[in-house]
């Protein structure tokens, strides 16, 4: 009766849904398609067993500031990694939401394959006809180098109140999307894993006894692979025996036939698991038909669940930015940002085909879209030689993979927008999109090239999916790293905020060196110069070094000496503004005054850099202020020397200044990011010292900026003020 019941519902919603107008959901048809011969329809019982139907997230604006908040060491929030349940319900679709949806899917035949723990996306599996009645998108057939494939001959469309949930489809076709990146085959000498410790200072860590234990890594594969490979590349060339764990997404695909995939999973495997024997090693292979999708979504869904993942999560395959359909990057992307809540950190290969991605079926500048995403590492590609004897020289000099191979990819992407942190490191003249690649390896097949195991035969390759496995396992040691000095759990993250942190200081000289600037050398679209560029990202990392800027004290430490005073009442520490610089203009009683002015360029003040039209000072709103300073101490009586203020507990936080702006972008973005960065405190808090995550406010040159916030405890409301002037 009870199953009766439920199906008489479904079959009315559907039939009330089957009224209404039909939206059409845009990007699902491949652009590919224009260049292929069409053959008719397919057959109406072709199963499609992988339909990706996107929720997407909600709130991304708030979901964004707290990951940012989650990698700032002020805030409270800060490595307080999100559970599934807590992603699903701040920044997933409403739970009734994603029954609705996936309710109508089911009343008109489609079988449910998973359901996602966010409620972000499902999958699910029909036939074409159903594909044909339900979303009224025909499937048919296309021809291509002889070969025969299938795709929507129109773009889905589902009823207005169902569309309005759902951002896009997926699966609806099986043209190839996803290419391996390993380039064979290679020169006549190339890098064993100690050599690759040695270019990249993770000799180092490993001398001090760090091993990658209690941390994991997890390889995204579409292919099987044999363990005898492993072990033989585990008895030549290390000093242990990998032991990969496989985790499949669906059905085992098996060994796949190509050489290519063969060659991709192994190097893969081999070299994430090469420079952190404690490490958990973890294969997670997707389905032939859930593909690269699959096996990324099941590595982030068993982070949730506590099952086998990785603390890093690899990816060495591309996917042209401009001939996927944007729901495709979206999607990705959408998956990757919750990896960065959880604490995973992703890698991702930037590319083989230089700054033209769509290589060979377009010329035109392209990046790829699997690591244009704001939320991944993207590894771009290097070169140098090795030396006569194949032992890696002292000071290695490194140019842009640029031969016969191929070239490290780089660009700008044209799907994501230039994220806060590249804009604060003064990258916003480059590009409006995102910049990429982030930094670089060595990816020459030539010089230096990478040894791989693969049919029981060692071989030279090379690609940016080499340098981004064995970066992948440098990383775990530097988990475990900051596990133990920091008490870091779980993961690092969403790395760059802090990554673009340590490179600027040292492009402006502030900082230590933590990247081997490459300054020589081209991708065949953009060329290498000093600091960061669209042709090796801030240049070639050294672990050792960037594990001690990650770990090591950050700008304003103690936070109190940046910390600009409103007041002197008893609880006027409920909140006031932090300036990131190193000098302030300062009042009568040495504190710092409420007008603050940085000189455009000045790399003390100016997070840039640069002189460049204006100053990007970083600054956050911290509450509840110990302020134990002199001028802000009792000078008398039975409390002298105590703080004037006492922290309470603040309910309220909001900002007053700067406001929106119509008339001004970058008015409004500062408005926007400090809005949202306030909107991330966990309030009410009686937290001593909680900041927002560090905000980047852009101040025209001869312009100014005033910041005001209204905090408010059970004493009553304050309004902390600073105003940030720019000049020439």
């Amino acid at each position: 009766m009870k199953i009766g019941l439920i199906t008489a519902a479904l079959l009315a919603f559907a039939a009330a849904a089957a009224a209404e107008p039909l939206r059409p959901l845009p990007g699902t048809v491949p652009r590919a398609l224009s260049a292929m011969t069409p053959a008719g329809r397919a057959p109406a019982d072709l199963r499609l067993e992988h339909v990706t139907v996107l929720l997407g997230l909600r709130h991304r604006r708030a979901f964004e500031a707290l990951v940012a908040a989650q990698q700032d060491r002020r805030s409270p929030l800060f490595q307080r990694w999100l559970g599934a349940a807590e992603i699903a319900d701040r920044f997933g679709p409403r739970r009734d939401e994603y029954e609705r949806v996936r309710g109508w899917f089911v009343a008109h035949g489609f079988e449910v394959v998973r359901d996602s723990p966010f409620r972000v996306a499902l999958v699910m599996a029909g036939t074409a006809a159903q594909v044909e009645t339900a979303l009224g998108a025909p499937i048919g057939r296309y021809l291509r180098g002889g070969r025969t494939y299938h795709a929507p001959l129109a773009e889905p469309s589902l009823p207005a109140s169902i569309a309005a949930s759902v951002r896009g489809i997926m699966g609806l076709d099986d043209l190839p999307k996803f290419r391996p990146l390993a380039i064979s085959p290679g020169g006549d000498t190339a890098m064993v894993p100690s050599d690759f410790a040695t270019a990249y200072g993770v000799a180092s860590l490993q001398a001090a006894g760090l091993t990658g234990a209690g941390h994991s890594i997890a390889v995204i594969a579409r292919s099987n692979f044999a363990d005898s490979d492993v072990a033989m590349f585990s008895s030549n060339f290390l000093s242990f025996q990998l032991t990969p764990v496989r985790v499949f997404a669906g059905a085992d695909p098996g060994i796949l036939s190509d050489e290519g995939e063969r060659i991709e999973v192994l190097l893969d495997t081999e070299w994430a698991g090469s420079l952190s024997p404690g490490a958990t090693l973890n294969v997670v292979i997707g389905s032939q038909g859930g593909n690269i999708p699959e096996a990324l979504i099941k590595a982030i869904d068993n982070r949730a669940g506590g099952a086998p993942s990785g603390d890093v999560i690899t990816l060495s395959f591309g996917l042209c930015e401009q001939a996927a359909p944007v729901i495709t990057n979206e999607l990705f992307d959408a998956f990757y940002a919750i990896a960065n809540a959880q604490g995973q950190t992703v890698l991702v290969a930037a590319g083989d085909d230089g700054g033209r991605d769509c290589f060979p079926q377009s010329l035109a500048p392209a990046v790829s879209g699997l690591a244009s995403s704001p939320h991944v590492v993207a590894v771009g590609g290097t070169s140098f030689t090795l030396n006569p004897d194949g032992s890696v020289p002292a000071n290695p000099v490194e140019r842009v993979w640029e031969d016969s191979g191929g070239a490290g990819g780089g660009g700008r992407s044209i799907v994501f927008g230039m994220p806060r942190y590249q804009i604060a490191a003064g990258l916003g003249g480059l590009s409006s999109g995102r910049a990429l690649p982030d930094l670089a390896v060595a990816a020459s097949p030539v010089d230096p090239g990478y040894v791989v195991v693969e049919g029981g035969v060692a071989q030279i390759v090379g690609g940016t999916s080499a340098g981004t496995p064995a970066l992948a396992s440098a990383l775990a040691l530097v988990n475990q790293r900051l596990g133990q000095t920091r008490g870091v759990t779980g993961g690092l993250g969403q790395l760059l905020p802090e990554l673009y942190r340590v490179a600027s200081e040292q492009a402006r000289g502030v900082g230590p060196p933590v990247f081997r600037d490459v300054v020589t050398g081209s991708n065949g679209a953009f060329v290498a110069g000093p600091g960061f560029d669209l042709a090796s990202g801030w240049g070639a990392p050294l672990v050792d070094a960037l594990a001690g800027a990650l770990d090591g004290p950050g700008p304003c430490e103690p936070d109190l000496v940046c910390m600009v005073p409103s007041g002197r009442g008893g609880h006027s520490c409920a909140g006031e503004w932090l300036v990131e610089q190193e000098l302030f203009l300062v009042r009568r009683n040495h504190l710092p005054a409420p007008r603050q002015t940085c000189r455009d360029g000045d790399p003390q003040c100016d997070a840039d850099g640069a002189a460049d039209g204006h100053c990007t000072l970083r600054v956050a709103l911290c509450l509840n202020v110990f302020d134990s300073r002199g001028p802000q101490l009792h000078a008398r009586g039975r409390n002298k020397g105590l703080p004037l203020c006492k922290p309470g507990t603040v309910r309220r936080a909001r900002l007053l200044a700067p406001r929106a702006s119509r008339r001004d972008p970058t008015a409004a973005a500062n408005h926007e990011a400090l809005s949202e960065a306030i909107g991330a405190l966990p309030l009410p808090t009686g937290l001593d010292a909680a900041c927002t995550a560090t905000v980047p406010v852009i101040v025209p040159v001869n312009g100014h900026v005033a910041l005001r916030a209204l905090v408010a405890d059970a004493r009553g409301p304050v309004t902390p003020r600073v105003t940030l002037r720019c000049t020439p």
